[in-house]
């Protein structure tokens, strides 16, 4: 017994730890390539920079597209979580506590949970034709398309979260002669922080690092690009200044890191509580 218990502890901490060579190793390449010169990533890809070289990040923070760019993702994230964190907790309420009386709530919640298995393949073309007829091919597309993506799997999480909070405080503030918006926002929203706080994390990394959906809508001008797109500005047809690229990746993964670093103990916690009872 002892030793199943032991061939198994061994075959754990195997997997675990190929799993943490393949998170650390890309960040690993991101970080030393970012400090070499061109002759040396085509010499010495994967060693230690022999002299460490500043002149990368001093280009790329010399240059104002860099700076418009982070702006760009800034603002698209910001605009996107926060009008996510305002709208989804709404609706995953008006679902969870009416979809078993209402057949049109049931319908909602039934149609959002459908619309997590729509791959991003199917709605793509549609999408495109959609917004480049409305004028939409603009950050305030690619903000209107994160909010709708997000709310299925976000209706979906905190509807199954509400499901497990008691009705008896709502009850109870309704015979005090609270109203809905009462209820709402001074008894069941704070409940619902933890799911709340583990949507907001899930989205805000894949907005910031989402590449595809910004090459989709904002390509065709340069004046929109995000971090992810601004990567590409230094690839020719023929070359690519790796360097360069390398230090603009690590400088975007900064702006995460440093949120999460400030953040730590609510994220840790929102995503722990979340997991619990979502």
């Amino acid at each position: 017994m002892k030793e199943k218990r032991l061939v198994k502890c061994i075959l754990v901490n195997i997997v675990l730890l190929l799993g943490a060579l393949f998170i650390i190793f890309p960040f690993y390449l991101t970080i030393v390539s970012s400090f070499k010169s061109m002759s040396e990533i085509f010499s010495n890809f994967f060693g230690l920079p022999k002299t460490i070289v500043f002149d990368n990040f001093e280009y790329v923070l010399s240059r104002p597209d860099y700076f418009d760019a982070l702006k760009n993702s800034l603002i698209i994230t910001f605009i996107s979580v926060i009008s996510m964190v305002i709208l989804l907790p709404m609706c995953s309420y008006a679902v969870a506590r009416r979809r078993f009386s209402s057949k049109f709530y049931s319908f909602v919640y039934f149609f959002m949970v459908a619309g997590i298995f729509i791959p991003f393949q199917v709605k793509m073309l549609p999408m495109v034709k959609l917004f480049s007829k409305i004028g939409l091919m603009n950050p305030i597309g690619v903000i209107l398309f994160y909010i709708a993506n997000s709310s299925c799997e976000g209706i979906f999480l905190m509807v199954g979260y509400l499901a497990s909070i008691p009705t008896d405080l709502e009850e109870a503030a309704y015979i005090d002669g609270a109203t809905t918006n009462q209820v709402f926002s001074m008894i069941v929203r704070p409940l619902m922080k933890p799911i709340i706080t583990t949507v907001v994390i899930k989205n805000s990394l894949w907005i910031w690092n989402d590449y595809f959906m910004p090459s989709l809508v904002l390509s065709k001008s340069n004046i929109y690009r995000t971090l992810t797109l601004y990567q590409y500005s230094f690839r020719s047809e023929n070359s690519t200044n790796f360097t360069i690229v390398f230090a603009v990746m690590l400088l975007s993964i900064l702006p995460i890191f440093v949120a999460y670093c400030f953040f730590q103990k609510q994220i840790v916690s929102g995503m722990m509580e979340g997991a619990v009872k979502g």
